[in-house]
């Protein structure tokens, strides 16, 4: 059983911190939650989860489009649980601040956020491992130079609890959902889509060959039926606690 299993949220109002492919969006309504704001910036990703989304719990799940840095349609300690599954790895250090102090304005005291997401690939390792790391390395390349910032961040479980105590958060477990986590072949293939799209906008022709060359050598690498162990996955569950505003 999971930490979210464990957790009782019938009758919660929700907050989903990054929308994604909407799974959580529709455990939580499965589950029995009052009201699930599934929020991202991303309207594919909305509009994709709506579609999945069982319609018995379509009156109880709001999409909406927007910047989990400014939450102004949510007044103060309005949210009970609010739950962000595999969210960081997509954001920069300094929106990661930004995104957590917001949901921590909108959460009521003695809520409870939950954070799943990767440890850096580093917390485990196989012989096979540094091909996962090797792909990565050439999609944060590439979008540092379209984008000015990195495709992915792995950020250790510590980190991001430290930050959410300095919020005002009491950690309550840290556990891991993987104690290695897979890369199947057909994940790394939408990683290298990425690289495509991406070196797609580069103006140098003779780079843009270059790094999708190398980028597809790499995945030639992973045999169909393979699956790569790189990493773990974490699960945070920390719970609002009232103190001195200092931010």
């Amino acid at each position: 059983m999971s930490a979210m299993d464990r957790l009782n949220i019938k009758g919660l109002i929700c907050l989903e911190a990054g929308t994604g492919a909407g799974h959580m969006t529709c455990y939580l309504a499965r589950r029995g939650a009052k009201l699930v704001y599934s929020i991202s910036n991303n309207q594919e990703h909305l509009d994709c989860a709506r579609k999945e989304l069982p319609k018995k719990h379509i009156k109880n799940v709001r999409f909406i489009k927007a910047d989990l840095r400014r939450l102004d349609f949510l007044e103060d300690e309005t949210i009970d649980l609010i739950t962000a599954h595999m969210l960081v790895n997509v954001v920069t250090p300094v929106d990661v601040f930004l995104i957590f102090k917001e949901l921590t304005r909108v959460a009521k005291n003695n809520a409870l956020i939950v954070v799943n997401d990767y440890n850096p690939l580093s917390s485990y390792q196989t012989e096979r491992s540094h091909i996962v790391e090797e792909l990565f390395r050439i999609e944060n390349a590439v979008y540092y130079l379209t984008n000015g910032k990195p495709a992915l961040v792995w950020y250790p479980s510590e980190y991001i609890a430290d930050l959410l105590k300095l919020l005002g958060w009491r950690i309550e477990t840290i556990e891991l959902m993987y104690d290695k986590t897979p890369w199947e072949k057909e994940l790394l293939e939408e990683h290298l889509e990425v690289i495509e799209n991406e070196c797609k906008k580069l103006r140098n022709e003779n780079l843009r060959r270059e790094m999708l060359s190398q980028a597809t050598e790499i995945l030639n690498q992973v045999d169909e039926d393979e699956t790569i162990y790189a990493g773990t996955i974490y699960s945070i569950i920390a719970r609002r606690t009232r103190y001195k505003e200092t931010m």
